[in-house]
């Protein structure tokens, strides 16, 4: 008997639609992208802040590759500011790397408000809106093109159910 090496994945989930002509994409959850910072922060004084203020804020950024700084710096780049526009103190791996950080400092961060909720339902960490940039990221369902899958149809179904799509 005859072993592949290769595992055939038949469903996926990814950030984004890249419109690859051989992939399904069925939409899953939309997930907004905030901006947080510790409950002891300086940044707290004020709870609004213009896209010009934002370039002078601490920040925590994720790291060159992350799915959640390529939306922020796309919704910078509407604006036309840089990443390098922003007063940047730290760029970490990871998102509860990123939390720890901004629990401990002065600096704001953006991270997936499904990442944050615990965070602040405690008031651990607190939100902070920044005029003009909604951040939002869309996950996708992918499957190859042409293949139909009962298993793969009952769980998009009650994985849309459960994250109530």
């Amino acid at each position: 008997v005859s072993q592949s090496r290769y595992t055939q994945i038949n469903l996926g989930i990814i950030e984004e639609n890249s419109k690859v002509s051989q992939i399904q994409y069925t939409p899953f959850i939309t997930d907004k992208v905030i901006a947080v910072c510790s409950s002891n922060s300086k940044v707290l004084k004020k709870k609004n802040y213009t896209l010009d203020e934002i370039k002078e804020l601490p920040v925590a950024l994720r790291e060159v590759g992350s799915g959640t700084l390529a939306v922020l710096k796309k919704g910078l780049s509407k604006h036309k500011i840089l990443l390098s526009h922003l007063n940047v103190k730290v760029r970490l791996g990871g998102t509860e790397a990123l939390k720890n950080f901004l629990l401990a400092s002065d600096a704001v961060g953006f991270l997936p408000n499904i990442s944050v909720q615990k965070e602040l339902k405690s008031g651990e960490l607190k939100e902070i809106h920044i005029e003009g940039l909604p951040l939002q990221r869309q996950f996708f369902f992918i499957e190859r093109k042409g293949e139909k899958s009962e298993l793969n149809k009952a769980f998009i179904k009650m994985a849309k159910s459960i994250y109530n799509y």
